[in-house]
């Protein structure tokens, strides 16, 4: 079984920094992007496996998209922050 991308979402809450977390959770771009549009429309909380560093332990974060105006997604291989799909 091919494992999943990783994936990098940019997250601009409501209030507040703007946050970037990587993640494997989703197992095609085109699958992110229909799990996170969702998420906007009906302002679900999503829970994502964060990928950190190799010396860091993994862990979660629970996203509430009822209070997250702007979500950028890229694949972990595009480089640069003009890259990617805003949702």
């Amino acid at each position: 079984m091919p494992e999943n991308p990783e994936l990098h979402l940019w997250l601009q809450p409501v209030k507040g920094e703007p946050l970037t977390v990587r993640t494997a959770d989703f197992a095609t771009l085109d699958s992110a992007v229909v799990a996170l549009n969702e998420a906007f429309d009906e302002g679900r909380i999503l829970r994502f496996e964060l990928i950190a560093p190799d010396e860091a332990e993994n862990g979660f974060a629970l996203v509430n998209f009822a209070h997250v105006v702007a979500v950028k997604v890229w694949p972990e291989s595009v480089k640069g922050a003009d890259d990617g799909q805003y949702l």
